[in-house]
């Protein structure tokens, strides 16, 4: 007899937006933050992790032509960058937090920026 396997999984434990000409502002509340995708096309995306909580590496898939991505993450996480750029940016406004990164806890940022810039702020 053959059972079919049914895997589940709690959306608010991932982000998978797209936005042309639009904007989102998003508040993360997910205690086991997965990860995700994120499109903008002269848009731009917010994620505040204030309230959110990652364990072992997560990663963001990002692609962004024209449009920003802004980040809210605890001082307690290590952000990582691996992003093709054109003409875009990467700021990361936090202060040094190399004393008190947690190596348990580290969102990766992927993907590819063109005239757009990914800013990451602590909270």
């Amino acid at each position: 007899m053959n059972q079919a396997t049914t895997y589940t999984h709690n959306v608010d434990d991932y982000i998978d937006t797209t936005i042309v000409f639009g904007e989102i502002n998003k508040t993360i509340i997910s205690k086991d933050f997965k990860g995700g995708s994120i499109h903008n096309i002269f848009g731009a995306t917010e994620l505040d992790f204030s309230y959110a909580d990652i364990s072992g590496v997560v990663v963001i898939d990002v692609t962004l032509a024209f449009g920003e991505l802004k980040l809210r993450v605890p001082a307690n996480w290590r952000v990582e960058t691996d992003v093709t750029q054109f003409c875009a940016a990467i700021e990361d406004k936090r202060r040094d937090m190399s004393q008190t990164v947690n190596t348990s806890k580290i969102l990766v940022i992927t993907g590819m920026s063109a005239f757009a810039a990914i800013k990451i702020k602590g909270i």
